[in-house]
């Protein structure tokens, strides 16, 4: 194919999130197509390079940025560094832009390069709500800016897409109409590549309950602490938190009970190999989400599942022969722990059933075929 595809997002990896890792997976199934892949990200760390190619081959371009807010939400510098990478990113000939995310700022600044080269772009929605701090008044800002910053990018392109039906009804908000959904996914060969893989640390027979993710309020990850502190007996279990954020210190100093492991930030492959030796996975996200990966790596990894609705979720355990979806508060969830600690042959029952669900419907394969033709979309 030869062609080349440009996106451009807030984040990427070393940076692990949701959108990091649907970026990093769904540009390795390009690849295989034979597509040249760029990044432009942010330099959000001090430490990562302007400018490198990585192993899988991918060019990526790290656009300065100022140090306020840039680990939640980086505000570009257009200094001469900035002006460096756009001049460098004018020698590469990209036939197509895709920006993950709609309010970030990599977004506005890839349209508008689009714009300017007659590049075909697309916007790709990963939202269900607008973005949130849990402060009224900044969120109230906050909210006011999104609506300006989408408005001015429905002056740039009227190409978007989503990654759920539940991303799809949040541009219905803003007065967009999706042109369709690319669903996030995961690797069809992840369950028996990791199946027979033990994680570092030894759990000996005790049942262990999962959470992986970004460690910030509006995740419910104290919320998760919380449940499982008030559950009736602990001895045989065990709760492991993975992941890295601003509440994480805090969190380890109050929850210093001996059944309650920190792991702190994972790679991907140990954070599968987490979840191949995890019986209850639990994400009670608060947060605006698009469809999690952690809920598609969990279900193909045989995970009973306990989740909030949010995003894209209940597309994914769309029955309670799936998974358990529970309301945002303590109680739902202390409900929903002690349902899937009790009940072993249902616990046993979604596992599997969820594995076969997320193996047949939301797999790379099929989502890349659904990118490639919005790229060759003329």
């Amino acid at each position: 194919m030869d062609k080349t595809i440009a996106i451009f997002s807030g984040y990427y990896l070393p940076f692990l999130g949701g959108v990091e890792r649907y970026t990093d997976k769904l540009m390795l199934e390009m690849k295989k197509k034979n597509y040249k892949i760029i990044i432009v990200t942010t330099k959000y760390d001090d430490l990562l390079k302007d400018y490198e190619v990585n192993d899988e081959g991918f060019e990526i371009f790290r656009l300065p940025v100022y140090n306020l807010f840039k680990s939640r939400y980086p505000i570009i510098k257009k200094n001469s560094e900035y002006k460096i990478i756009m001049k460098e990113l004018e020698k590469r000939n990209i036939d197509f832009i895709a920006c993950q995310t709609r309010f970030h700022l990599t977004t506005l600044v890839g349209l508008k390069y689009a714009k300017k080269f007659n590049i075909p772009s697309m916007v790709l929605e990963h939202g269900s709500d607008h973005f949130t701090v849990n402060n009224k008044f900044l969120d109230w800002f906050g909210a006011i800016y999104e609506h300006m910053l989408t408005w001015r990018l429905k002056k740039l392109t009227d190409n978007f897409y989503a990654v759920s039906k539940r991303s799809t009804s949040w541009l219905e908000h803003f007065k967009i109409r999706s042109r369709g959904v690319i669903y996030n996914s995961v690797d069809e060969t992840i369950y028996d590549s990791f199946k027979n893989k033990k994680f570092k640390h030894e759990f000996k027979n005790k049942l262990v309950i999962t959470y992986a993710g970004r460690i910030i309020k509006e995740k419910g990850v104290e919320m998760l602490l919380k449940s499982f502190m008030s559950l009736a007996n602990t001895e045989n279990i065990e709760l492991v938190i993975a992941g890295d954020g601003p509440i994480l210190d805090e969190l380890k100093k109050q929850y210093k009970q001996r059944n309650i492991l920190f792991v702190g930030k994972l790679d991907f492959d140990d954070t599968i190999t987490l979840l191949n030796r995890t019986d209850i996975f639990c994400y009670p996200s608060m947060y605006p989400e698009g469809l999690p990966t952690s809920i598609l790596e969990a279900g193909i990894m045989k995970c009973a599942v306990i989740a909030t609705d949010r995003g894209g979720t209940v597309e994914v355990i769309n029955s309670p022969d799936y998974g358990i979806i529970i309301e945002e508060n303590q109680d739902s969830l202390t409900s929903a722990l002690e349902k899937l600690i009790n009940d072993e042959n249902y616990r046993d029952s979604i596992k599997e059933n969820l594995h076969e669900r997320i193996e047949n419907n939301f797999t790379w394969k099929v989502t890349s075929e659904k990118f490639e033709n919005v790229c060759n979309k003329k």
